[in-house]
């Protein structure tokens, strides 16, 4: 293993075992995923998984479909590593079967986000870029280039550019954010911090404020804030983070796991430690429409779901588990159409 990936496997390992007291199972990089050889990681940070660098993960030329009835009722969607595909579920329902399955263009797809426009984003991990499609379209409609960096995790601002946290560089490069201007298919800029070794989770305010939570070169995970139109980032004086996407409620609450394996929810100005928890733990919390649920993705080899939550007292109100498989198709990424507004 390269000095690199030892000082990246101590790190995380390091990060793990401060960010969860629940027992969940914490292994930063997975053996029988890849090895330094392949450049295939797994990070489980918590409730938390993130992979990159193994073998391309395509949908085996299965053709992408969509109900008609897809059209006409707020989705769901749930994105496969694996599997190479996403999953179109009804919103509402009780364990919904999958009402339509996007397959073009997709390798190794993992963080989700819709924009306003109902356009769907997302991560396309091992392809090194990020890909789009409109509500109703099975195949993308454009592909932003992010050469030479893994993206997992995807934000929209309200201003229509896009980021992708880059986990690491395909040459070991420590982590950054990729983004680009609305209309442009190449980057036109990155976001960078001195401390930044690996990059997973990122969100944008109301305000185009761009939040991002790293491991750090030392220390435990940490949470940035890049104001507006600035590549200037500073970090939060929060306590009890660890490594998650990030996103706000109406009340500009900030949402992402804690340190404790939860969902915390911390109030402006975002420092301290969360002023709520629900005992709500996995991939890409994501708020509903009128803020009833929170959805997670359990990115778990033997027991793969989504579910959701009442956002108000932790509640399971529903747990999708048809449109997985165990050990070779679950969940990584979650969003929600229509958005939650901002």
């Amino acid at each position: 293993m390269s000095s690199h990936l030892i000082r990246l496997t101590t790190l995380v390992s390091l990060a793990a075992l401060g960010a969860c007291s629940t027992g969940a199972q914490n292994v930063p990089f997975d053996s029988a995923a890849g090895n330094a050889a392949t450049g295939a990681h797994v990070i489980r940070i918590g409730g938390l998984v993130f992979r990159f660098g193994d073998s391309s993960r395509r949908a085996q030329a299965q053709p992408g479909w969509i109900a008609p009835e897809a059209r006409l009722r707020p989705l769901l969607y749930g994105s496969s590593y694996d599997g190479g595909y996403i999953n179109i579920y009804p919103q509402f329902g009780t364990n919904q079967q999958p009402i339509g399955k996007l397959t073009s263009g997709l390798t190794s797809p993992q963080g989700l986000i819709v924009d306003r426009l109902h356009q769907l984003w997302v991560a396309n991990t091992n392809a090194f870029n990020v890909v789009a499609f409109k509500r109703g379209a099975t195949k993308p409609f454009v592909t932003l280039n992010d050469p030479g960096y893994y993206p997992v995790s995807i934000a929209v601002g309200g201003n229509g550019t896009v980021y992708a946290a880059n986990a690491q560089g395909t040459s070991g490069q420590t982590g950054n954010v990729t983004f680009w201007k609305k209309g442009s298919t190449n980057p036109s800029g990155t976001l960078t911090y001195s401390t930044f070794q690996v990059v997973l989770g990122i969100g944008v305010d109301a305000s185009n404020n761009v939040y991002v939570t790293f491991v750090p070169k030392s220390g435990p995970p940490a949470v940035l804030e890049f104001p507006a139109g600035s590549t200037n980032g500073k970090l939060l004086p929060m306590s009890d983070t660890t490594i998650s996407d990030i996103t706000f409620d109406s009340h500009a609450n900030l949402v992402m796991e804690d340190g404790s394996g939860g969902l915390g929810i911390w109030a402006p100005p975002y420092s301290g430690g969360p002023t709520r928890t629900l005992q709500v733990f996995g991939n890409e919390p994501t708020l509903n429409h009128a803020e009833g649920k929170v959805w997670i993705a359990y990115a778990n080899f033997s027991n793969p779901k989504i579910e959701g939550y009442s956002y108000t007292t932790g509640k399971l109100l529903d747990t999708i588990t048809n449109g997985w498989t165990n050990n070779s198709a679950i969940p990584y990424g979650v969003a929600l159409d229509p958005p939650a507004p901002l």
